[in-house]
């Protein structure tokens, strides 16, 4: 095995250690308690960014259950480097959080389109006046729900009433809150930050207060349940005679898609879908640069959801490059043997929770047969080429469908209904409720 993947490997286990994660907690709490402050919540707001409205209309409730200093930062979008497919980011953000909202008492609005530069400066400029206020959460949710509807007037009244920095004031507070964001290692708006971690929008946002429990940080007489309450509307199980195929882009460097393998396999016991899955190339391998912090983020994040679900995830051995190509080799045969799901769920396993070596022959073979193949079959099909053409048709349809990240899930258009896509292991319950739409329950 190649030094520089034996190193990588060891450096993404340390990162997804939850006993190192344990223990950063528990240091970061007693320094706390020694230097007597506060628990200091820092939050970065983006005004144009759809996830971060969700998150300011939840930032009232979250005040009033924990006892914390929150610490609002308004910053600028990210940096291209940061954010792959800039333009299908701001398309999907739109479009999700729309179809986000209604599920938690939210509001959120896609317009089609982008707000004016013009507007979002004005909006930047006045929530920065309001960043050391108490008034923050309310003043953050006008502004952006008049950024969504477009409306000038509405940003001017604000920007009147709460004042608004010059532009030479604001670009070194943005600058700062850049910096400030970066160092403590992350890239996104719609973040909060608590001694040491990251938790992204109302999507994580029970992670903190679940830590913030922990720490008997809840405010007496506060009231129960978290902040951000998603309420589903889809039953837990559905039959019909009418089954769908479900297309599932995958691809086995990615942490977020190894955990995703159960969920749809769960999904297809519950719901009438057929799953066809189509891998892709890690995007690293198609030649997109990633943000450290990006990857960093990820393995956090995927340990923690890997842990609530149940799922083994840390022990990794990272099949980058050579090894990906090789095991995608043996991809159409298991395939057209029709255990394509059960090889891919296989390889996953081996690499992100059994730390299995799967570029030589014998880890290969254990994925293989576990899968219910056999190895004497899959032995002279190692190394083939031809696979290629495939998994590149499969990139360009995903991002057709408006997606360019994996885990995607794609539902084709019906005679009654459009395309459905979801991006993320965590929306496959937006699957089930297009389900139960299109099924009438």
């Amino acid at each position: 095995m190649p030094l520089v993947r034996t190193i990588r490997s060891a450096v993404m286990r340390r990162m997804a250690d939850a006993k190192l994660r344990d223990r950063r907690r528990a240091r970061a709490e007693h320094t706390r308690l020694r230097r007597q402050q506060p628990h200091e919540v820092w939050y970065f707001h983006q005004v144009d960014d759809p996830y971060s409205h969700l998150a300011a209309q939840v930032l009232r409730s979250f005040l009033e259950r924990y006892d914390v200093l929150l610490r609002p930062r308004v910053v600028a979008r990210p940096t291209p480097i940061a954010i792959h497919e800039k333009s299908l980011w701001e398309a999907w953000a739109r479009r999700e959080c729309a179809a986000l909202a209604p599920y938690y008492g939210l509001t959120s609005h896609d317009r089609g389109r982008e707000p004016e530069p013009q507007l979002v400066d004005l909006a930047r400029r006045t929530l920065l006046a309001m960043e050391a206020s108490a008034a923050f959460p309310e003043v953050a949710v006008a502004i952006g729900a008049a950024l969504q509807r477009d409306d000038r007037k509405a940003l001017e009244a604000l920007a009147a009433q709460h004042g608004a920095l010059a532009p030479a004031q604001a670009e070194p507070r943005l600058a700062d809150s850049f910096a400030l964001r970066h160092r403590l290692g992350h890239y996104l708006g719609a973040m909060f930050y608590y001694a040491g971690e990251w938790y992204w929008g109302i999507d994580r946002l029970h992670y903190l207060e679940a830590r913030l429990d922990a720490l008997a940080a809840r405010r007496a007489g506060a009231p129960a349940g978290g902040s951000a309450v998603l309420h589903r509307r889809a039953p837990p199980t559905l039959e019909s005679a009418q089954r769908m195929p479900l297309e599932f882009f995958c691809s086995l460097r990615s942490p977020y898609t190894h955990i995703a393998y159960d969920r749809v396999a769960d999904l297809a016991r519950r719901y009438p879908v057929d799953v066809v899955c189509r891998p892709v190339l890690p995007m690293m391998m198609r030649g997109v640069k990633a943000d450290r912090r990006k990857g960093q983020y990820i393995l956090f994040d995927t340990k923690r959801e890997a842990d609530r679900l149940g799922v083994p995830f840390g022990n990794i051995w990272d099949p980058f490059g050579d090894p990906v190509r090789r095991a995608y080799s043996l991809f159409p045969w298991a395939r057209d043997r029709g255990r394509g799901f059960e090889y891919l769920h296989s390889y996953s396993r081996a690499v992100w929770s059994e730390r299995a070596n799967a570029w030589n022959e014998t880890g290969l073979r254990a994925i293989v047969e576990r899968a219910g193949l056999p190895w004497a079959e899959a032995a002279p099909r190692l190394d083939q080429r031809g696979w290629e053409p495939e998994m590149e048709r499969n990139v360009q349809d995903m991002l057709a469908a408006g997606s360019w990240g994996v885990p995607t899930l794609r539902l084709p258009a019906t005679a009654t209904s459009p395309e459905f896509t979801v991006w993320g292991q965590d929306r496959i319950w937006l699957i089930e409720e297009e389900l139960a739409r299109r099924l009438g329950r």
